[in-house]
């Protein structure tokens, strides 16, 4: 598939709408998916006798309790003593209180003030970029960038530090950081020799610093996420020993509506199957990391099309930016139950585990379900 466009869609819940445009909810519309929702979600409620279980349904998508001081590192993750010698090496203090956000992609100042912490936060010089303030948290991490050379800009004259990092721009930041060694061939088909990460690259699979995506795929232009960053970082360090800390406890916070509407998309996902007689499924962490930090890459790219991951997957994108996490997870729903091939992945029997992602922006909700 190509690049998104609107749509006209049919609901296949025809108590909520007949036929309308994929696009913002008209005030009705939100009101009349509320009230469904709600009706669903306090018909199940009520069972447990308590309307306040909500709150704990909606907040479930990520960990009440997990490890390296973090409520949403969960123990035994491939990033999970990474993000622990992180803090203990000052290098991350997380996203807020209790959260780190793992699966959510890194901005190129977040890597640079990343990387200078982990060189000891050396001097650098004056700031060559017109995006980047002298009041920006990231300001010095990108002025010692540009004079060491670890960076040359987007532009001579920009740095876009909030713009999402590429996986392929991480692997040069890094080499540059370790002295740009001398590397061999890298053995994946979606890296040219001619690319400006080739090389450095190379140098990582040579360091074992990765492994690819696959065994024979990098994903260069797709965003780094956070847990990316800290297991990459980690492997550069030679992965010191690192002590567990402490549970800390994660509240919805900056990706809450994200949780949100997750939770919720599961909720439904599991109401549809019990009421066929199929049997829940069951969210699995890495299985969530990988469909949200792919609606996060859908979105960032402008392109809506399949992973080619590993599981079976669905995916939908609505241009609605202003509808609520309730709407959007309501209405993800409808367009895939309305789809007989999106249907059967939804139904089928075999299928005992799902992740769960979505993606919020101006551009609108992205969400992307796997199924093993």
């Amino acid at each position: 598939m190509g690049p998104r466009t609107h749509a006209t869609q049919v609901c296949r819940l025809k108590s909520l709408c007949a036929v309308k445009r994929v696009g913002r909810l008209t005030d009705i519309h939100r009101d009349v998916v509320r009230e469904y929702v709600m009706k669903k979600l306090i018909g199940r409620i009520a069972l447990a006798g308590s309307i306040a279980m909500i709150a704990t349904m909606f907040a479930s998508a990520a960990p009440a309790h997990a490890a390296a001081g973090f409520g949403d590192v969960p123990a035994g993750q491939f990033y999970t003593e990474a993000v622990q010698w992180m803090v203990d090496e000052g290098i991350t203090t997380g996203t807020s209180e209790g959260c780190f956000e793992p699966s959510a992609p890194a901005t190129r100042g977040q890597v640079a003030t990343f990387l200078h912490r982990y060189k000891g936060l050396p001097a650098g010089g004056g700031e060559p970029f017109t995006d980047v303030g002298a009041n920006h948290f990231f300001a010095d991490a990108v002025a010692w960038m540009a004079s060491t050379r670890v960076t040359t800009g987007v532009t001579p004259t920009t740095f876009e530090p909030n713009r999402h990092v590429t996986r392929g721009e991480l692997a040069t930041f890094l080499y540059r950081v370790e002295g740009s060694p001398a590397a061999g061939a890298e053995p994946f088909h979606d890296v040219d020799p001619e690319d400006f990460f080739a090389e450095p690259v190379a140098w990582m699979v040579e360091q074992g610093i990765t492994t690819g995506v696959t065994a024979t795929s990098f994903a260069p232009n797709r965003p780094v996420t956070r847990a990316e960053i800290a297991t990459f970082l980690y492997r550069v360090a030679g992965q010191p020993t690192a002590t567990l800390a402490p549970d800390e406890v994660c509240p919805i916070g900056a990706y809450g509506n994200l949780r949100v509407a997750e939770a919720l998309s599961f909720e439904l996902l599991n109401q549809l199957r019990t009421g066929l007689g199929l049997g829940p499924l069951t969210r699995t962490t890495t299985m969530d990391d990988f469909a949200r930090t792919w609606s996060a890459t859908m979105d960032s790219s402008g392109s809506f099309q399949h992973s080619s991951g590993p599981y079976g997957e669905n995916i939908a994108w609505w241009s609605a930016a202003a509808a609520s996490p309730e709407a959007a997870a309501a209405r993800m729903h409808d367009l895939w139950a309305d789809s007989p091939g999106h249907y059967r992945y939804m139904t089928r029997a075999g299928h005992d585990e799902v992740g769960i992602g979505f993606w919020h922006s101006d551009d609108g909700w992205h969400a992307t379900h796997v199924f093993r």
